[in-house]
């Protein structure tokens, strides 16, 4: 129910209204013979009384109406088999009290009506402004990486271009690294300018082909030698949003390794078994403790979000001087895949 009609209800004369026809009903009774039951009429009072301001009006009328149903066979003796009057007289009390009741329910169910429309528009009201305050943060994020976080990476482009010797003297295949560098750079400055756009689309690639470019990229010459091995068909059981977020975690668990592992091999493998998809990410390297880098990072928190995101299940185990072994276990049964 609306304000508009809460404020309409509490304008009607409800009260004076069913007292106004309690008064027409009892002259009717009093003129009308005892085997006609006009004091059925009464309920009409208490169907009026719906309207009042407050509820204990309903049962006031109740009572009243109660009273003149009596009081309708004093003003007019009855001149025939009085069992008929006391049938007609009972029946009409217990219909006015099976009245009262009913729209004594019917208020209460309107009043919880009102309460939850209120609840819910309060609830509706935060979310908007949820949604408010997040488009703004969004658009502020947008900002800073347009006007500093892309600023800075094309001025390192810059300065790599302008570093990049001639083909003349090219010590160690310095140019290669360079040209690999800037088009890794590029690739980052484009994802980059779809995230402010607001455009992200899908990995079209299978995973074995994104695999095989992944590790290519990651593999540096003063980094871990970096293995692939995968099994066939695995890709094709795999949805756009499982590939690419499982591409993400092999891409931090990958750039992990190339920094701080000081590991002389990597493997990355994926295979079905028991159907289920399992990536596995290795290396034997210094290793670290896992529960003191949760604190210091957000890598392995966004690793692990992004698996329960697609229903996979995340481990990760480690220790100092023991390398580091990631798995990444996704369930097909539900897709009716059967590797």
């Amino acid at each position: 129910m609306t304000t508009e009609s809460v404020q309409e209800q509490s304008r009607i004369p409800a009260g004076p209204i069913a007292l106004a026809i309690a008064v027409v009903v009892l002259l009717i009774d009093d003129y009308t013979p005892q085997e006609m039951p006009p004091q059925f009429l009464y309920v009409l009072c208490v169907l009026v009384a719906v309207r009042a301001h407050r509820e204990r009006t309903i049962w006031r009328i109740a009572v009243l109406c109660t009273f003149l149903t009596l009081l309708g066979s004093y003003l007019s003796p009855p001149s025939f088999d009085m069992s008929i009057i006391l049938f007609n007289r009972s029946t009409a009390i217990v219909l006015i009290w099976l009245t009262a009741v009913l729209v004594w329910r019917y208020r209460r169910t309107q009043d919880t009506l009102r309460h939850l429309n209120k609840e819910l528009e309060a609830r509706v009201a935060r979310r908007t402004q949820e949604l408010s305050r997040a488009f703004d943060e969004r658009e502020q994020l947008n900002r800073d990486l347009h006007d500093d976080v892309l600023q800075s990476l094309y001025a390192v482009g810059l300065e790599l271009e302008a570093g990049r010797p001639s083909s003349l003297n090219d010590p160690g295949g310095v140019i290669g690294h360079i040209d690999r560098t800037l088009h890794q750079l590029k690739h980052v400055m484009q994802q980059i300018r779809n995230y402010i756009a607001g455009f992200h689309p899908s990995s079209h690639e299978t995973l074995d082909m994104a695999l095989a470019a992944l590790v290519k990229d990651m593999t540096i010459a003063q980094g871990p030698h970096l293995h692939l091995t995968m099994d066939p068909g695995v890709s094709d059981s795999l949805s756009p949003e499982q590939t690419e977020s499982i591409l993400l975690i092999v891409r931090e668990a990958l750039s992990n390794c190339v920094r701080h592992s000081r590991a002389q091999q990597g493997f990355v493998t994926a295979q079905g078994q028991n159907g289920a998809v399992l990536i596995e990410i290795q290396d034997d390297g210094v290793g670290f403790d896992p529960d003191g880098a949760k604190k210091d990072g957000h890598g392995l928190a966004n690793m692990a979000a992004r698996a329960r995101a697609i229903g996979a299940e995340f481990t990760i185990v480690s220790w100092p001087g023991h390398g580091v072994h990631i798995a990444l276990d996704l369930p097909l049964q539900q897709r009716g895949v059967r590797l």
